[in-house]
């Protein structure tokens, strides 16, 4: 009686065992193959980033001498998209150009108001500087 238990509960636990086995080994292929979504993702999402901060810093700079203090930012600026990129991408670097984009942008126009740039009579020499550039 004893030995038909201790089998019984071997088998079952040899079982278990096996099947927590193969739902490890498929869960970690699984987990493989969706690696290259999110890496596209975060490489788009790092490009755009970095692009959104550069032209949102020349916006808000741009914004800090026209406007001054008045608060200008509407809307942002589409990013330019190519064809061929990935869709993950494409979405992580819409989302990082935004990201990117107000902090440029708040950036330069919070240093731009410390510095005093913005009053009345150098807005228009300031304006031509930016001109010119």
């Amino acid at each position: 009686m004893g030995k038909q238990t201790f089998t019984k509960i071997t088998k079952i636990l040899s079982f278990l065992l096996l099947v927590s086995f193969i739902m490890s080994v498929t869960a970690a292929s699984a987990s493989a193959i969706s690696v290259k979504g999110p890496r596209d993702y975060q490489i788009g999402y790092r490009a755009g980033s970095q692009y959104g901060y550069k032209v949102g810093h020349h916006d808000g700079y741009e914004d800090c001498l026209k406007y001054g203090q008045k608060g200008v930012l509407t809307h942002i600026p589409a990013p330019a998209i190519k064809n061929d990129w990935t869709k993950n991408y494409k979405r992580g670097y819409k989302g990082g150009y935004k990201r990117g984009y107000i902090a440029g942008y708040n950036d330069e126009r919070y240093k731009c108001l410390q510095k005093g740039n913005y009053s009345a009579g150098s807005v228009a020499k300031n304006l031509a500087i930016l001109q010119n550039q």
